[in-house]
């Protein structure tokens, strides 16, 4: 994947945490992130209790950017 700044090579990985990933929306900071509590929350990796959560991001070192594409949960990796 291209960065769509700068167009260079991004360098694919992971982002993990032992938590569920979601994106909540505002710039304040919440003391639960569980997405049932947020009706406007966006799951990016699903809860394994046995795995954690993982998703598939990419990284520009370039820009100092991440992204993530979490589209239909094909980078929810505790769905494969």
């Amino acid at each position: 994947m291209n960065c769509p700044y700068c167009k260079n090579e991004m360098e694919k990985g992971l982002i993990h945490s032992p938590h569920e990933l979601n994106f909540i929306k505002g710039e304040k900071r919440k003391f639960m992130t569980a997405s049932f509590l947020h009706d406007d929350s966006v799951v990016l990796s699903k809860l394994s209790y046995l795995k954690g959560s993982a998703t598939i991001a990419y990284n520009c070192p370039e820009c100092e950017i991440i992204i993530i594409d979490y589209k239909n949960g094909k980078n929810d990796l505790n769905n494969k």
